[in-house]
């Protein structure tokens, strides 16, 4: 976090933990919600057990390069789209107005002060 050491204007550093946070530990969920490869150890080093979620809509990615720029690299990149990206974009938008909403209905310096 050295580079945010002073926040972001108008978020503090708790906010930026939580996110950073979250940023980290939704990646494994959605590791474990693709429909091949071999799971997600979750408690690795502890156990090696290795999960998958119920519900798995994403398509593996391959690891390979000539695979991944073939049919089923653009299978993998629809799928993201329509599960990852979109509802992240929607959240973001979201966000966005929402943040602006209550930065109109804040009172600005001179209103407080007068």
């Amino acid at each position: 976090m050295a580079g945010f050491a002073n926040g972001v204007p108008d978020l503090g550093r708790a906010w930026l933990w939580l996110y950073f946070f979250l940023v980290t530990a939704s990646h494994g969920f959605l590791d474990a919600m693709t429909h091949g490869g071999l799971g997600v150890a979750f408690f690795s080093p502890f156990d090696n057990t290795r999960y998958f979620l119920p519900w798995q809509p994403l398509v593996v990615s391959p690891l390979s390069l000539t695979r991944f720029f073939s049919g089923r690299g653009l299978a993998v990149l629809q799928s993201e789209l329509l599960w990852i990206w979109i509802p992240a974009g929607v959240i973001a938008l979201f966000a966005l107005v929402q943040r602006r909403a209550s930065a109109e209905l804040r009172p600005t310096k001179g209103e407080v002060d007068g």
